[in-house]
């Protein structure tokens, strides 16, 4: 039944089972979602709800205790109670001022106070904060005074008081007991707007309902109308039950009620559940509404979206199915129907073709030309091969002259933290292609070369005269922000004048490498030119003791810290005998070789400029504080970088250094440790137990191996291969090689050629 409903097109079949799948997901999640907002609303308003309440009564009982105490301070303040406690017989004009002053800075300090009152029986005057004086028979609010003669309570209480037609908040000190007589009181009354506002926390716009009700159920502070707390005065106390609902006419409240140990007041919370059931309501509709839409769209987006890429596939199965004939073994099979076995039949022997095809084409082409450029930029001599080989495939000497350029990485050692050694391999690679694809569109041909650390070197084609210096200047600006823009990673450029091929390119390979460091120290965002050769110069001072100097950077990679304590006073102690100038020099060379020799910028936090950086401090004791602190962060770092987790990592970084530098005669286990920032020790024992064979034998059987493959694939001389394969002299290349193979290189020649049919 289903086979006979089931559409026979790849397209339909797709579209049908797309819908279906699509509409059960869409309505399955429109109804949970719907549910799970009206729970969450709810619970998220009894939260808030619950939250608000324990804020006010926080609030409340920090604010009445505060302002009790307040009323105490007036009271007992000096000027005040000397006031309050004079006689007639002893009364003086000049304490009633005194007194007003302190009345007046009280209410200044305090903005919860509306008036104070400074009454005093036996000299029957009452001073108000508006500087007022009058007799108890003149006082305009004759109910505070029948207060304070009846007051029975031991305790500062707070109560209702309505002067002019104004409700306010007042506390009377001192309380009055049965048995106790006073003829000095002070009355204060507070504003029940701002304690509403800022102790009940009550906007304008907050629908919400906060109430106060006393002991005696009269309305103490809040933002309910009459009606409404009227009928709150007839529930029960507060205290009994958390979180019900009370319908009031056609509102419905979730109230949070809590009693004020203190004051015995009772305080409701009520929200209005007909707001957030309206807004929940609405959200729904939204919902479901923009469900529905989001369905139809995307039904006709899986219909048009499957004719357009899909049919073409229905089409395709017939043409292969017409190719194939019926007497193909896939149309005598239960799946001869099916379009997507009749493409996939037909697809594989396409695909194994491809394949040997591809691994057919595929030679050591690439790779004999990174290796002959990277021979060609650090060997001072240039075999004949090489310039042959370079001019014959390579277009950088079309135009006759070229230039060379070095992108280097920012902050290398934030960079090796964060990614793998493959990943590292591989974002050099796109640095080189971004490099070659920016300069090819500027009209340059260029070919690149990865180093292996934290450079690439560009060698692209230029004219003999100098006047597109700008142009390769700004090509390479544009390759820079590119890489920025691409794989988000700073790099630093310099680019060299115009050179021919008997250049010796690793002078100027090592000099356009040192213009590329000068951005840790003038932090200029430009391509370097020879023109800046003259700045870094200048920067390196004679006087300094370079070989103690070595030492402290020498101490740092083995992780001594004693010795570079130690050899660290020792450099820096002669400059406490310096000028301003001459010091702050030495300090910008010591910081810039520990910048080249460990490739990291961390401990300079974005490095602003080194002279610009050292203005920061004050003395030279504090300059050499934070030099030895980041020096013992540099080896902790290099502690960590060697743990036993990124041994593995630290091994192939070794074969890939070893490989790229094959060709140098003076190629040294050295040289490798110094690359991979560890002890020379360290770096024997962590290949010796990675691949059971010592560094430097595995550099031999290396030089050994290159050599064969250039005895049997090219027609160099044995001379030749021997400088290309990195031996020193040509008896030690003969005793190496015929040591490893049993035979001379021209013996393993001839029998080679011997064996080729």
């Amino acid at each position: 039944m289903w086979s006979r409903i089931k559409p026979k097109k790849i397209y339909l079949n797709i579209f049908m089972y797309s819908c279906i799948a699509v509409s059960l997901l869409t309505l399955v999640f429109t109804l949970v979602l719907s549910q799970q907002l009206v729970r969450t609303a709810m619970d998220e308003m009894n939260k808030a709800n619950q939250e608000k309440m324990k804020q006010v009564i926080q609030t409340s009982e920090f604010t009445l205790q505060k302002l009790r105490q307040f009323v105490l301070r007036v009271y007992s303040e000096e000027n005040i109670s000397t006031w309050l406690n004079m006689g007639k017989a002893n009364y003086s004009p000049l304490a009633l001022n005194k007194a007003a002053i302190s009345v007046r800075e009280f209410k200044s300090s305090e903005p919860f106070i509306e008036t104070i009152y400074l009454i005093n029986f036996d000299l029957d005057q009452i001073y108000t904060s508006d500087s007022s004086i009058y007799s108890t028979q003149e006082f305009y609010d004759q109910a505070m005074l029948t207060y304070i003669k009846g007051q029975q309570t031991p305790y500062l209480q707070y109560v209702n008081h309505e002067v002019n037609g104004k409700s306010h908040l007042a506390l009377v000190a001192p309380a009055a007991g049965p048995n106790q007589k006073f003829q000095g009181f002070v009355a204060i009354l507070f504003s029940k707007p701002l304690l509403n506002e800022h102790m009940l926390q009550i906007a304008e716009e907050d629908q919400n309902k906060i109430y106060i009700q006393g002991k005696n159920q009269e309305f103490i502070l809040g933002n309910t109308d009459a009606e409404l707390a009227a009928q709150l005065a007839t529930l029960a106390p507060a205290g009994g039950r958390q979180g019900w609902k009370w319908t009031s006419g056609k509102e419905t409240w979730s109230i949070q009620t809590e009693l004020l140990p203190i004051e015995g007041w009772s305080i409701y919370h009520l929200s209005p559940i007909s707001l957030w059931q309206a807004k929940v309501t609405n959200i729904r509709f939204e919902i479901i509404g923009s469900s529905v839409a989001l369905l139809l769209t995307l039904l006709l987006f899986l219909f048009w979206q499957s004719y357009r890429s899909l049919k073409p596939l229905s089409d395709l199965a017939h043409q292969i199915e017409s190719k194939l004939g019926s007497e193909h073994p896939m149309l005598q099979s239960t799946n001869a129907g099916n379009e997507m076995t009749v493409i996939r039949t037909g697809f594989h022997s396409l695909v194994e073709k491809l394949e040997q095809l591809d691994l057919s084409i595929k030679s050591s082409k690439a790779l004999v030309k990174d290796d002959y450029l990277r021979q060609w930029i650090l060997n001072s001599k240039t075999s004949k091969p090489i310039k042959e080989f370079i001019q014959s495939q390579t277009p950088i000497l079309r135009t006759g002259c070229f230039r060379m350029a070095i992108v280097r990485l920012e902050s290398y050692g934030r960079f090796e933290e964060q990614y793998d050694f493959a990943s590292r391999k591989l974002l050099r690679y796109s640095i080189g292609n971004i490099m070659s694809e920016v300069l090819a569109n500027c009209g340059y041909h260029a070919e690149t070369v990865d180093f292996g650390s934290d450079h690439v070197v560009a060698l692209f084609s230029s004219h003999a005269a100098e006047n597109d210096q700008d142009q390769a200047v700004a090509a390479l600006e544009d390759a820079r922000a590119q890489i920025r823009r691409w794989i988000k990673l700073e790099v630093h450029a310099a680019v060299s004048t115009v050179l021919d091929l008997e250049e010796n390119l690793p002078v100027i390979y090592h000099q356009l490498y040192e213009l590329t460091l000068l951005s840790f120290i003038d932090a200029e965002d430009k391509v370097y030119t020879s023109e800046d050769q003259e700045r870094y110069e200048r920067g390196k001072d004679n006087d300094l003791d370079e070989a103690l100097l070595k030492q402290v950077i020498h101490s740092v990679q083995l992780k001594n810290e004693k010795a570079l304590e130690g050899y660290f006073d020792q450099l820096t102690l002669h400059m406490q005998e310096l000028s301003y100038e001459e010091c702050k020099l030495q300090l910008t060379h010591i910081i810039y070789s520990i910048m080249k020799n460990f490739k990291s910028q961390t401990t300079f936090h974005g490095m602003k400029s080194i002279h610009t950086f050292l203005e920061q401090f004050a003395t030279l004791g504090e300059v050499k504080a934070w030099m030895y602190r980041e020096l013992l962060h540099i080896i902790e770092r290099q502690r960590k970088k060697n743990a036993s987790g990124r041994k593995e990592e630290v091994a192939a970084e070794m074969i890939d250094y070893v490989r790229n530098h094959l060709h140098n005669p003076m190629l040294s286990v050295d040289d490798i440790a110094a690359h991979v920032s560890i002890s020379v020790n360290y770096a024997r024992q962590i290949f010796k137990d990675h691949f059971q064979c010592s560094l430097s034998d595995f550099i031999t059987n290396q030089r050994i191996e290159h050599a064969i493959r250039l005895l049997t694939t090219t027609d160099w001389t044995v001379a030749e291969i021997t400088e290309q394969s990195g031996f020193q002299t040509k008896s030690t290349f003969f005793s190496t090689f015929k040591k490893a193979t049993g035979m001379t290189p021209s013996q393993y020649r001839l029998e080679y050629s011997a064996k080729q049919p």
